[in-house]
């Protein structure tokens, strides 16, 4: 009994060290925003985004573009909006934490100015992701791409 619940142990250890990475990422210059999660385009409907977070995707989010945090709204654990005022525009980033998940957690304030790339935020296991962009912008996304927060381009 002493063996399997040492296995048990040592994979729970590696399972909470992989859904909490957060892997450095190369963020690209120029005037674009990056996508703010990891994950799977799932829609494009006008200037919003949707992403899909697999239990395989890592779960922390990045800001898209340098900016001042306007406001964060946060009724529950399980969701989350951050608006961003940039120079590309108003960002409104939505997250919600999926039915195992239960929790999102905000790492920014009201008022405080990140850098593209920045991590603003962490959704535990599966979860969903959307950002709402600017109407002059052009989406460089589609249906089914898989986007890495930070350094995926996703409008310019």
């Amino acid at each position: 009994m002493g063996k399997i619940f040492n296995y048990i142990v040592e994979a729970s250890i590696i399972g909470y060290m992989y859904f909490n990475r957060n892997p450095p990422r190369i963020i690209p210059s120029g005037q674009n925003l990056v996508s703010p999660a990891d994950g799977t385009i799932i829609d494009i409907n006008n200037n919003r985004i949707d992403m899909f977070l697999s239990i395989f995707d890592v779960h922390f989010q990045r800001s898209p573009s340098d900016g001042r945090i306007t406001n964060i709204f946060e009724p529950t654990k399980q969701y989350s909006l951050i608006e961003i005022d940039s120079s590309l525009g108003h960002l409104t980033i939505e997250r919600w934490a999926g039915e195992l998940a239960r929790t999102v957690s905000t790492f920014v304030k009201i008022g405080n100015y990140v850098k593209k790339g920045d991590s603003i935020g962490r959704i535990l296991l599966g979860s969903h992701c959307s950002i709402t962009i600017p109407p002059w912008l052009t989406i460089k996304v589609k249906i089914g791409d898989h986007v890495i927060a930070g350094e995926t381009i996703i409008a310019e």
